[in-house]
């Protein structure tokens, strides 16, 4: 591959499973990337982003998520290999659409074909760390810019799931549970996430149901860890734990965890009400993108 890319000279795929609102992002995305490839319903992480490489025809290639929008400035970017790992995971923020957070999760990621054929995450993983996510077992070029939203309101099991999932990782160290003796010791900035997942979006359709699922990942990991927080790897599983803990008052549930983990965990979160919560995201200083290959901290 020559030194410098056009990113609309790559190949982007679409990659879905059964998020409620896949069919409408996909249609969004073929409008702006009308070359885009899609893989839907494969079974695994790690198998669906294989199945993603085998498709794409360029030797990097861009990956969207099935809850993802992407902003077409994206587009008009070019990469210089000369300024990061060609070979390495790119990671680009995305903003969320319930508590405005602006981080790695559910953003826009470039890949390098081999190194996708060659990694073991998620349901093929060999380490018990490379079992949670893509981040500790694959090289990764973290940057700063925000070319994306993530849509993940469509349902309240979609919602529940997102923040869940995110509440398990945050609670962990490199894959590894974060026992509650030493949460004091999580690294600040994913305090300050998972804090804000479990805070943040009452005002928002389905957002109460991200903050309770952030809350109990969270609690199911530091404080009752049962060694079950590897579920979070597999859909179908979550799907099941959601229904067989659909809640049924959520303001409830989500008094009862917030008490948990302000008690146990001296963790800094609020009952923010919807008022609050909207309030919240207007004074959250706006994000600005710098170079596209500019890192993230």
């Amino acid at each position: 591959m020559a030194e410098r890319v056009r990113v609309s000279d790559l190949d982007f795929v679409y990659i879905s499973y059964a998020e409620p609102n896949k069919e409408q992002n996909w249609a969004d995305l073929k409008n702006k990337v009308p070359w885009a490839k899609r893989v839907d319903g494969v079974v695994g992480f790690d198998s669906a982003h294989k199945a993603a490489a085998d498709i794409a025809e360029t030797d990097f290639f861009i990956s969207v998520d099935g809850d993802n929008i992407i902003d077409e400035k994206f587009l008009l970017q070019t990469l210089d290999w000369s300024k990061t790992d060609k070979k390495a995971v790119h990671r680009w923020r995305a903003n969320n659409n319930i508590n405005g957070l602006v981080y790695g999760n559910g953003g826009l990621v470039g890949w390098d074909k081999e190194t996708v054929k060659e990694m073991k995450t998620h349901e093929n993983a060999e380490t018990e760390e490379n079992q949670l996510d893509f981040c500790w077992g694959v090289p990764h070029e973290n940057l700063h810019n925000c070319y994306s939203k993530t849509v993940i309101n469509a349902s309240e099991q979609q919602a529940f799931v997102a923040g869940y999932r995110e509440g398990v990782k945050m609670s962990t160290d490199k894959g590894r549970p974060i026992p509650a003796e030493d949460f004091q010791k999580v690294w600040p900035n994913n305090l300050r996430i998972l804090s804000t997942w479990c805070t943040v979006g009452a005002d928002v359709e389905n957002g109460k149901y991200a903050m309770l699922g952030a809350r109990m990942g969270c609690f199911n990991t530091v404080i009752e860890s049962n060694n079950e927080h590897f579920k979070i790897r597999d859909l179908d599983n979550m799907e099941l734990y959601y229904k067989d803990q659909s809640p049924t008052d959520i303001d409830t549930d989500l008094l009862m965890y917030g008490n948990s983990l302000r008690q146990q965990l001296d963790m800094p979160i609020a009952e923010y009400d919807e008022d609050e919560s909207r309030f919240y995201r207007f004074v959250m200083p706006p994000h600005i993108n710098k170079g596209v290959q500019d890192r993230e901290y």
